[in-house]
């Protein structure tokens, strides 16, 4: 049965109808939210070798030798409350400013082939509700929204205004009902194939932030 259409969703610039949205979760791999996504973030104050191993199933191509990086850091970094959503993470608060220094202590110092896109991954499968993935294609896809932001910010870089521009999309999906919207039509998701039904109904147990990511591929 055919949906309504409801509110648009725009994400990284992009305008879609729910069904248009609903279209690419759809098609997104069955295989990787339930490895990557569902099995969660484990304990808060350190990363364990398989979860970092985990982040290969969105492409992170991290190495055993990068694994060893990421599990030894893990252990004195300044984690933030698994409850943290970037939506309160604005350019003044401390939550931004937690963010920032949790970055910083997994890149300061980090070997080379460790940047921007690891990390992300890696603090991403931790608390997916506050950071956004932030791989080649997200980051060229929110440069245009980043680069408005500078006026506004010079003293930031283009990673954490691209935190800013993807909590804008966040604040503004939440507000305009379309995520609400999005999210009905997902758990209400129905077809032939018992196994496609259950994939794309569980897809709703991901976090606004995940699903605003798979939205903008």
């Amino acid at each position: 049965m055919k949906q309504e259409l409801g509110p648009a969703i725009t994400v990284a610039g992009r305008l879609r109808t729910l069904q248009e949205a609903l279209a690419v979760l759809e098609r997104y791999p069955r295989k990787t939210p339930a490895t990557f996504d569902y099995p969660g973030g484990g304990e808060l104050d350190r990363l364990t070798v398989e979860e970092v191993i985990r982040t290969r199933k969105i492409s992170s191509r991290i190495s055993n030798k990068e694994v060893a990086y990421f599990v030894e850091v893990s252990a004195a970094a300044p984690w933030i409350s698994f409850a943290a959503d970037l939506a309160d993470a604005g350019p003044e608060s401390t939550l931004f400013a937690a963010m920032t220094d949790l970055y910083l202590h997994f890149a300061e110092g980090s070997p080379k082939g460790v940047s921007f896109a690891k990390i992300s991954k890696v603090l991403h499968l931790k608390q997916p509700s506050l950071f956004p993935i932030l791989d080649s294609h997200i980051a060229r896809s929110y440069a245009p929204a980043a680069k408005m932001l500078h006026t506004d910010y010079p003293q930031l870089g283009w990673r954490r205004r691209t935190w800013l521009a993807v909590r804008n999309d966040l604040l503004e999906v939440r507000a305009s009902g379309a995520l609400t919207e999005l999210r009905h039509l997902l758990r209400s998701y129905e077809s032939d194939d018992a196994n496609k039904q259950q994939q794309v109904r569980l897809l709703d147990g991901l976090t606004d932030l995940r699903l605003l990511d798979i939205l903008v591929w």
